[in-house]
Formats: C-alpha cells, structure tokens, sequence
C-alpha cells in the first residue's frame, strides 16, 4: 500500500495543473510580457477555442461572439508564459478558458446554467414486467424535463430490475458507462400503484406511489425522483468557489491520472487540485460552474466514477471510482 501511494503521491506532484489537452486551452505567440501584449495574445487564443467549439467554422455570426471579444481577458480561467520551441516564437502564451463562458459565446448549451437537462435513464415496466415505451412514459419525460431532466429510455437487453434497485455496483457502472450518466429512475405500475427507485451515482432510494391515473404516477415519479436527487447532492450548494471531494478506489497512478483525465475534460469543472492522499483514496479540491448535483452527474458521466456510500472527513461529495 505505501509504495503504491509513493507512486500515485509522485503522480501528483508531475501531474499537470495546467489543462494543455482541454479543448478550452490553447498556446500562442506573444511579442513580450506587457499587458497590451499579452491582451492580444488572449484575443487571438480566443478566436481559436471559439472556431473549435464551433466545429471548426467561422464563429464570428455568432450571436455571444462580439461580446466576448470585447473583454476576452474576462473569460480566461488561467494563463502562463513560457519560452517557445526552436523554429517558433521565442515566447508563448497558454491560455485556458471558462467552460460554461466558451459555450455561452459560441452559442452551445451550457448544462450548469440549465441549457442542457442532465441526462435521467428511466427503465419502467408494467404489471406483467414488460418494459413500457417512450410514448406511453411522456407523462414521466414532460415532467422530468420540467425538474431540469433529460429522459432517455433504453432498448431491450437491460439488467435484472432487482440488480438495479439493489444498485448492484456492476451492474450501475455498466450503465453508466453505455449511457453517459449516473442517474437512474426504475419504476413498476401495476394498475396504479407503482414502485420507484433512483439510483444517484451508485445509490439506491426506494418509495412507493398510487393514484387514480397512470399520467399522474409517472409525472410523480419523476418529481419524487427529482426531489431525491436534490436532497441527496445538493441542488442548492454551489462549487463557484469550492468543494471537497474524495475519492476512493484508485489502485494505481495510471487510476489516478485516469481520475484526472476525467475531470480536466468536464466542461462544468474549472480546476481539479489534489489536497491530501490516504489508502486508495484522495481528496481534491475541485471548482466548478454549477451545483454538487452537476457535478456528481456530470463525472459520473464517464461511468468510473460512482457516489459513494458512508462520508470522509472534509468531503463535501465522495466518490468511488470504477476501473
């Protein structure tokens, strides 16, 4: 166990905090270190992350493009300096970006700001345990979209309904995994009564419903899920500034430097700083654009990484991460 975490607390050290591979960071040339200087080395890196996040087209007919090109230095999350490789200029700028303001100005969905609903895998069946259709759910979708939710609705070959209320670990991370999300609503309606369970990043709560219409139990299905994960993650604390995560299950640095991958590459987390290591576990101090729910939801997305059971001192969220 030491030497493993000699290795993982190395990787910590050499990891890079600076996100060279996010499609929000770019690195350009720049004449000096004067402020004027640098100011338009911002501009100049920010026309080049707005065309990529424009698919690589013009992003100028953009309706936030001329907005944020009058104050670029206001979308920027970090920058450094640093000498230029032979055959180039003699110094460079690395810039990177806010997420949520890149999307904003090249006109995408920002899903902290409720553009994009995070996605809900729902999985309800009837009485004689067939899976109900998407047309028959829209009750559900209609108001899970109006909680802040995109239903998606799986094809056959699904796990067993008990592996899932059960929130068998295996079972979820596959889930996860296939549908890029770690939230889960399974439901049975047999004549108007229904039992629900939502799985939130690996864990499972249940109720039981009833009502004289179907429409009404699925819409309450929904709204009860919803109220779930709210309660559980927190819809109302904000990461604007900071929040404590643990995270638990990594067995290498290469689990480390996966774990790290993953959170450089999701556009509602601005920076991801180890703070503390401890068995196969690590606390990192994560800021980000939105609430814990978005966040939980968000780097579960990857299907590694699960909400995890019980606490750790000074997490605000902690997490398991699944190889």
């Amino acid at each position: 166990m030491r030497t493993r975490w000699i290795v993982l607390l190395l990787a910590l050290l050499v990891f890079p905090a600076f996100a060279q591979n996010s499609p929000y960071a770019v690195t350009v040339p720049v004449n000096d270190t004067a402020a004027a200087s640098r100011d338009e080395a911002i501009a100049a890196a920010l026309t080049q992350v707005l065309t990529r996040a424009n698919g690589g087209q013009d992003p100028r007919s953009k309706p936030g493009y001329a907005d944020a090109m009058k104050q670029p230095g206001a979308l920027v999350q970090q920058y450094q300096y640093k000498k230029g490789q032979p055959g180039s200029a003699p110094l460079m700028l690395e810039v990177s970006f806010d997420p949520a303001a890149i999307r904003r100005a090249s006109g995408a969905a920002d899903p902290t700001a409720g553009g994009t609903a995070n996605t809900l895998l729902v999985i309800v069946r009837n009485g004689q345990g067939q899976l109900m259709t998407p047309d028959a759910l829209a009750p559900l979708a209609q108001a899970a979209q109006a909680r802040g939710y995109q239903a998606v609705f799986p094809p056959d070959g699904l796990p067993s309904a008990s592996a899932v209320s059960s929130a068998d670990p295996a079972t979820i991370a596959a889930l996860t995994a296939k549908y890029h999300t770690g939230l889960i609503l399974q439901g049975r309606i047999d004549q108007g009564n229904a039992d629900w369970t939502v799985i939130t990043g690996g864990k499972a709560q249940a109720w039981q419903d009833s009502g004289e219409a179907d429409d009404a139990v699925l819409a309450n299905g929904a709204n009860g899920a919803g109220d779930r994960i709210d309660r559980q993650l927190g819809a109302n604390s904000s990461v604007g500034n900071a929040a404590s995560v643990w995270v638990s299950g990594l067995k290498s640095a290469a689990d480390f430097a996966a774990l790290m991958g993953a959170l450089h590459e999701d556009p509602s987390i601005r920076s991801a700083v180890p703070a503390q290591a401890d068995g196969d576990g690590v606390l990192l101090q994560v800021k980000g654009n939105g609430s814990l729910r978005a966040l939980a939801s968000g780097v579960g997305a990857s299907g590694h990484l699960l909400v995890a059971q019980g606490s750790h001192d000074g997490a605000s969220v902690n997490l398991r991460w699944i190889p």
